[in-house]
């Protein structure tokens, strides 16, 4: 009795599993490719934004770092969907490494157009 419940729990899980395959395929490559990258900026919009509460850090130090986590945020949050159309044009490779290497470069890009233009 015991090994036919098992044998029919394994069939509904299969069942599960066939049924869900169909539902995943449905994105294109292009798709898939951008819902990766949107995903990998907003872990780095979440992840910079719990720095930003170092700006009250009695730490000049931590309060640069603080600072500089903020503009990050506003950035990346600011420039979302740019970015995208960008890493996509580009081909950045869908690693998280490239993914947050790119975004550091532009933001870096970005920060010192800023400073060239307000000395």
């Amino acid at each position: 009795m015991k090994t036919r419940l098992v044998i029919v729990m394994a069939m509904v899980c299969l069942a599960a599993g066939v049924w869900a395959l169909p539902a995943r395929g449905d994105e294109s490559p292009a798709d898939q490719q951008k819902s990766y990258y949107l995903k990998c900026i907003d872990k780095e919009i979440d992840h910079y934004s719990c720095q930003v509460a170092m700006t009250s850090s009695r730490s000049k130090n931590l309060q640069a770092y603080g600072e500089t986590a903020a503009l990050k945020t506003a950035f990346l949050s600011r420039n979302r969907d740019a970015l995208v159309q960008e890493m996509m044009a580009q081909k950045v490779s869908m690693r998280p490494q490239a993914v947050q290497q790119y975004l550091r470069q532009r933001f870096n890009q970005e920060a010192a157009v800023v400073t060239v233009l307000n000395p």
